[in-house]
């Protein structure tokens, strides 16, 4: 995602001046940010009335997520189009890797919802590079899943890579897919040494990170 696709609403504040921001300023962040909580609040409800699981600690993480993310986009490129843009990412890939966690599966609707945030802000010159970028993305997800004989990376992993690569464009793409295949390679690794066999895990809550971090970058 390139800075031409981003259209402040309010202009950004760099850190070196934030301490010359009004009161009219911190307000209006106190309610993107209180709005960005309540909805991944309801989010959190709705998961939990799916799935089931440790209401406090689902909506914990849920809170925490969004909060961090939200207060990261508000500082990088304050009020404007990308922070919307990049709380519903968020919130749509928290979504998708609690799914993912309980079920090991993620509905087709997460990845159109993603791929539908991608016109957010976008120009219709920059769909092209978008698809071009999903089309990316595929190939070495199905590359993976053939050498592995579909045991490390699933269907659903495959589609929201697609749906990410159209948001984030090739090269955050790219990078967003490398940074969540070291994530949930490290953390197997890891988890191997704590146990005798090796069993599946979720995947898709390690790409959600590394998409997050590259949209961030």
């Amino acid at each position: 995602m390139n800075s031409s696709m981003i259209y402040p609403i309010y202009p950004t504040i760099p850190f070196s001046q934030f301490h010359k921001v009004d009161l009219l300023n911190f307000f209006l962040f106190g309610i993107f940010l209180i709005t960005a909580l309540l909805c991944a609040f309801l989010l959190s409800h709705y998961a939990l009335e799916k799935w089931h699981g440790n209401k406090r600690k689902v909506m914990a993480i849920f809170l925490c997520i969004t909060g961090i993310v939200a207060i990261l986009l508000l500082c990088f490129f304050g009020l404007a189009v990308g922070t919307i843009k990049g709380i519903i990412f968020c919130l749509i890939l928290t979504f998708s890797s609690y799914s993912d966690i309980k079920t090991r599966e993620a509905d087709d609707y997460l990845h159109i919802m993603i791929a539908l945030t991608a016109f957010i802000g976008t120009k219709m010159t920059d769909i092209p590079s978008m698809i071009f970028g999903a089309f990316i993305l595929v190939v070495p997800m199905i590359v993976i899943t053939a050498f592995t004989k579909g045991k490390g990376v699933g269907g659903a992993d495959i589609k929201l890579s697609a749906a990410c690569g159209f948001l984030l464009g090739i090269q955050k793409g790219v990078l967003g897919l490398m940074l969540g295949l070291i994530f949930g390679i490290a953390f197997n690794i890891i988890r191997q040494k704590r146990i005798k066999q090796a069993e599946g895990f979720p995947l898709i809550p390690y790409l959600a990170a590394g998409y997050m971090a590259a949209y961030l970058i």
